[in-house]
């Protein structure tokens, strides 16, 4: 039987996951946009940095099956995330091991809504009198700082399924890029076809027959095509937003229906350590919510995070600006001058993410409206046109390369079914 030609537009994780598993079946090409394959993950080997360093995904979240799977078959290890975690208390770091009173109390009335509601309705509705206060305040950087979500837009029964299913977390010990590099290698060994910097900027469809032509009018002929570009790229009304023709405004109207959060990730590496031995993560109220270490390596490097409404506001600021921001951070969180700090400072590199035209952002979050619209999403268009990605995940671990994974791994296996 002669080999159709499938089309995969992203070459992020989804992206290579796809055509690594419909090589045996199709003529695979991949086409993207920036210069070289991974997508928000990205590491960085600078001389300043005693080791590699993760601009995007860089933690395998829970009991993330798909994923270990994958890096068992690359020959990749990873390592369980330890160190204790502490917030600042007046003049001194306490360990926060637990969370703040209520808490199970609010799970359990998350567990018992009929009907789906943002997290500020759902806290001012369930959860307003002054004793709840610092539950609150820990809901609202949790939905914030980790899932990057606007509480006024996030859905509570997704926060419910992620929260209450908390597990250890691992690192990749050669780094997520590590897997990248064995995709792309081993999707070329298989005959597919990938492409870098080559920008999608028209679909032409009909069934069983797709058209793609780039910015620099590269034309590539398919019967059906996979989009696994980041959700913000589906947003997005200009820039690098790809025309579908004949149009698919239902498609379109779908993913506005699904957040999708900033970020902001700063990796400083000093000239030694100035925090406790045993520390894994640092929590802070400041604009860089969240610290963390290397742990277990005891290489001196901090990486701190900004996310969703906090990120969003500091988005458009220029790197220097951000450093500044980050050490006053620290200086706050350690009780440190910040020359004290620039004085030990070795180097530094800002990721954000927002600047990248390809991507936009950090990663998706659900909102009460996002269920329905992932039944579109995740319809394809007259066996033709399909959409995959971590953005069109339903599941307990939202916005991670799981996600990625198994949203890749839904199409690819429909097709090979087919």
């Amino acid at each position: 039987m002669e080999r159709r030609t499938i089309i995969i537009i992203g070459g992020g994780i989804a992206g290579l996951v796809a055509a690594r598993s419909l090589s045996s079946r199709y003529h695979v090409i991949v086409l993207e946009a920036m210069r070289r394959f991974g997508g928000r993950i990205c590491a960085l080997d600078k001389k300043a940095f005693p080791q590699p360093i993760e601009g995007g995904a860089e933690f395998i979240h829970g009991k993330a099956a798909q994923t270990m799977k994958l890096l068992k078959v690359a020959g990749l290890t990873y390592t369980k995330v330890t160190g204790k975690f502490y917030r600042r208390n007046k003049s001194s770091f306490i360990v926060d091991e637990q969370n703040t009173a209520g808490w199970e109390e609010m799970l359990k009335q998350m567990a018992s809504l009929k009907e789906d509601l943002s997290l500020s309705h759902f806290l001012d509705q369930y959860f307003s009198d002054d004793s709840y206060h610092q539950l609150r305040e820990q809901a609202l950087g949790f939905a914030e700082g980790f899932d990057l979500a606007d509480p006024s837009k996030v859905s509570v029964k997704t926060l419910y399924r992620e929260w209450s299913h908390q597990a250890n977390d691992h690192r990749v010990d050669d780094g997520y890029a590590a897997l990248v590099k064995f995709l792309v290698k081993d999707c070329r060994k298989r005959g597919c076809k990938l492409i870098s910097g080559c920008i999608v900027k028209t679909l032409e469809w009909e069934q069983h027959m797709v058209k793609i032509t780039t910015l620099d009018n590269q034309v590539y002929n398919a019967e059906q095509s996979i989009l696994t570009v980041p959700l913000g790229v589906l947003q997005e009304k200009g820039g690098l937003s790809i025309s579908i023709q004949p149009p698919v405004p239902t498609y379109f109207e779908a993913a506005s229906k699904i957040g999708y959060g900033k970020v902001i990730k700063i990796v400083l590496a000093f000239k030694s350590r100035f925090w406790k031995k045993d520390a894994g993560f640092f929590l802070s109220e400041d604009d860089f919510s969240a610290w963390w270490t290397q742990l277990p390596s005891t290489a001196p490097v901090l990486t701190g995070w900004a996310g969703g409404p906090k990120a969003e506001a500091l988005s458009w600021q220029g790197s220097s600006v951000l450093l500044e921001k980050a050490m006053k951070s620290l200086s706050d969180l350690f009780l440190l001058d910040v020359m004290t700090l620039k004085e030990s400072l070795e180097g530094w590199h800002v990721f954000n993410w927002q600047k990248q035209k390809s991507i936009l952002g950090g990663y998706s979050y659900a909102t009460p409206e996002t269920e329905a619209a992932l039944l579109v999403l995740n319809t394809p268009i007259d066996e033709t046109i399909f959409f995959a990605g971590e953005g069109l995940y339903s599941g307990d671990h939202p916005g991670t390369v799981e996600a990625a994974i198994v949203s890749a791994k839904s199409v690819t296996d429909h097709l090979l079914k087919r």
